[in-house]
């Protein structure tokens, strides 16, 4: 009888007890935390094209990263490291091979949290020719469901800010995609842009380069 009452109370405060968290868990669950220390100094080699704070070149030939969505920028970059989507430059560049998932989610985060309004605030230009309300119908009729209506992008689309993005990059997408070079909403049959003419292309992208970070 006594036995059983020692091993009853022995088991609840067992149960009662806190749960001891190892060190190597411990270390284990940190590595996975994004280091923004980290981040800014694998930065450094990003910058050298895109601009010290990604913000990009005007003319979009390296575009704007900085505060675009973490979910988007992690996903670029592995698609980058592992060979998904093809930029040599951007490669060796910046090294992206030999980067861990740790450091790639480090970079990520710290570019998605460069506020440019403080350090080096944008006013994207809008292309000559763009009819821009015209630009905007087609946008919320066709685009503003994966997009967002404010075209900042949405996690669960898994789709990109467009927002504050430079013209010339933006173009130069769209026809990679109109000629098979890109993948459009990850699906490899999409053939969103395939019945808008040149025209009605320039005008979505004029209407999305209003939607800048300046008021």
């Amino acid at each position: 009888m006594r036995s059983s009452i020692v091993r009853a109370l022995a088991l609840s405060l067992a149960l009662a007890a806190p749960l001891a968290v190892s060190p190597s868990a411990t270390a284990s669950a940190s590595e996975t935390e994004p280091d923004p220390d980290l981040g800014e100094r694998l930065h450094r080699q990003c910058a050298l094209c895109h601009g010290l704070y990604s913000q990009g070149i005007l003319g979009g030939k390296y575009p704007r990263l900085a505060g675009f969505p973490d979910y988007y920028l992690l996903k670029s970059l592995n698609d980058y490291r592992d060979g998904e989507r093809e930029h040599a430059a951007m490669v060796v560049v910046g090294g992206l091979r030999t980067l861990s998932d740790h450091d790639v989610a480090s970079l990520a985060a710290y570019i998605a949290s460069i506020d440019l309004n403080e350090v080096h605030p944008l006013d994207v230009p809008t292309p000559d020719g763009a009819d821009v309300e015209n630009g905007e119908d087609l946008y919320r009729s066709d685009c503003k469901t994966c997009h967002g209506r404010s075209a900042e992008g949405i996690k669960r689309k898994e789709s990109p800010q467009l927002a504050g993005q430079y013209d010339g990059y933006l173009l130069r997408q769209i026809g990679r995609f109109k000629e098979g070079k890109r993948m459009h909403a990850n699906d490899p049959e999409d053939e969103t842009f395939v019945d808008y003419s040149d025209q009605e292309i320039l005008d979505i992208v004029g209407f999305v380069t209003t939607l800048d970070d300046q008021d």
